[in-house]
């Protein structure tokens, strides 16, 4: 073929990709446009937060220093090490298992850097907006309606708030599961399905999502063969990794979340010592199991999952994809995990707005006047609930940017990270953790001193004057025991003060002749 008849085609494809595109752009409205800037400043703002936070000395070894030493450490060969976890092992894959952090494995291998996961992540939960304000647009056929959607689940606090509290694969998990179900409605199996193994790889008890998605496949789009499919395969798979995965990487045999030998205080243990056990409680004990469910501040917790769409996300079918999960966390004797001020429900608020929306296309779509009552109802309590519980600046629990700027103190820390030598094994403090995880050695001051050639603290309270947490929360440990510790390796003639300038304190051990 000529050179001049390879150009020709070439120049013809470029403006037949080109007007394709333009056509595109061309049929979006203004609406269209807004949502994508709303998503895209969402995004920025998450992402400097939560750089600001870890610059400021605000982020822990647990949870966003294992994340980055069990990804840092698989790049190096050691999969999914991680000598820093809280309960007790080795193996992560024995706490939780989520591979799907091998996806960062890659990014490492450029730089080493816990902002990759904090970035994907604010990413990641913008990203799955888009999903809301398609299902809104598709079903209430108006872009002013679905904007009011897109706002309100951006305003969510829930949120906001597993964004700005490290990082953890189920806030990370929120794209794929708004993508599992959005495109289980469109009835696009590839993509579905697609998305629905990413979501099974962010956590174990993530398969309970797609096995309720299953379900309401058969129950409300009378999709028998596909929704059998997805509940055997996920179940399945829910089954393979409570009782084979996870034992065969947990020093005890058994999730740790369940039964282990260390001091963390164990989530399930009350219900029985293994699943067989807890099963065998919950089905013989229902009233109990009921009455811990509804008991201190529970109530409230379910309350502020569905308040921000003023209740609506109770009366449709998709609410019952979260209802195993909403369980779990009721079930937990560890308050954290049904708390608006943490991260574990913000997987949930997907499926709230999905549900929110099909109520309200059933109540209100063709009633002017409902439409407008109900829009404003969800945005009062949207904007209600997010000054109410939101972290973010100017919020009431957060009401000072320069909680998330950094200190003079904290400014230091790279100098500080800079006399520690990479492969040296460390007993650090809490809130420093995330800055030296990038080796094998680590461990939360005052665990495992004996086992560190350097000890890390820092004397300076970065939450002075704080709404939300105190030096305490910093230090994981008791000011008194932490104080007591201190003295002690001053005493010892294991360690010498190798810095100290007041508020930073280095200890090194001392070499044996």
């Amino acid at each position: 073929m000529a050179g001049g008849e390879i150009e020709a085609r070439e120049k013809k494809m470029k403006n037949f990709f080109a007007k394709k595109y333009f056509k595109r752009i061309a049929g979006e409205t203004a609406a269209d446009l807004a949502a994508r800037l709303i998503a895209l400043l969402f995004v920025i703002v998450f992402v400097l937060l939560s750089f600001s936070r870890h610059a400021a000395l605000k982020s822990y070894l647990n949870d966003l220093g294992t994340y980055d030493q069990v990804v840092w450490n698989t790049l190096h060969g050691h999969f999914f090490d991680n000598s820093s976890n809280m309960l007790g092992e080795r193996n992560y894959l024995g706490s939780h298992f989520s591979p799907i952090l091998l996806l960062f494995v890659p990014f490492y291998a450029i730089v080493a850097s816990p902002r990759w996961l904090l970035f994907f992540q604010a990413f990641a939960v913008g990203a799955s907006a888009f999903f809301i304000f398609a299902f809104a647009k598709e079903n209430l056929k108006k872009v002013s309606l679905a904007l009011v959607f897109l706002l309100s689940y951006l305003l969510n606090p829930y949120l906001h708030n597993g964004l700005l509290y490290d990082f953890h694969e189920v806030v990370f998990a929120v794209f794929f599961s708004a993508g599992a179900f959005y495109f289980l409605e469109k009835r696009n199996n590839k993509l579905f399905i697609l998305f629905a193994i990413f979501l099974a790889l962010c956590q174990e008890h993530t398969a309970l999502l797609i096995f309720m998605m299953g379900v309401y496949a058969i129950i409300s789009q009378k999709r028998y063969k596909l929704g059998l499919a997805t509940c055997a395969a996920s179940f399945g798979y829910f089954l393979l990794t409570m009782l084979a995965f996870m034992p065969r990487f947990s020093a005890t045999g058994n999730p740790s979340l369940i039964s282990n030998s260390s001091s963390y205080p164990l989530r399930y243990s009350w219900l029985g010592k293994g699943l067989g056990e807890i099963a065998k409680n919950i089905l013989f004990h229902p009233l109990m199991i009921v009455k811990f469910m509804l008991s201190g501040d529970r109530p409230k917790y379910l309350f502020s999952l569905i308040a921000p769409v003023f209740s609506l996300g109770l009366f449709s079918w998709p609410i019952i994809i979260i209802f195993p999960m909403i369980c779990i966390n009721l079930l937990s004797s560890l308050s954290l995990t049904y708390s608006v001020f943490f991260y574990h429900s913000a997987i949930f608020i997907p499926f709230i707005y999905f549900s929110a929306i099909i109520t309200f296309k059933r109540w209100f779509l063709g009633n002017r006047n409902m439409e407008i009552f109900f829009s404003a109802a969800i945005l009062i309590f949207s904007f209600f609930c997010f000054y109410a519980y939101s972290a973010v600046p100017l919020a009431a629990m957060n009401s000072k940017l320069n909680e998330f700027l950094p200190s003079e103190n904290a400014k230091k820390i790279e100098m500080i990270k800079s006399m520690i030598p990479a492969d040296a094994s460390i007993s650090v403090q809490h809130n420093l953790g995330p800055h030296f995880s990038e080796r094998q050695g680590l461990y939360r001051f005052p665990l495992r001193v004996d086992d560190s050639e350097f000890v890390v603290l820092d004397r300076f309270d970065p939450y002075a004057g704080s709404k939300t947490f105190d030096f305490q929360y910093a230090l994981q440990v008791d000011a008194a025991e932490y104080q007591s510790n201190i003295e002690k390796l001053k005493a010892s003639l294991n360690f010498e003060v190798f810095f100290d300038d007041g508020e930073y304190l280095i200890f090194k051990r001392v070499k044996t002749k």
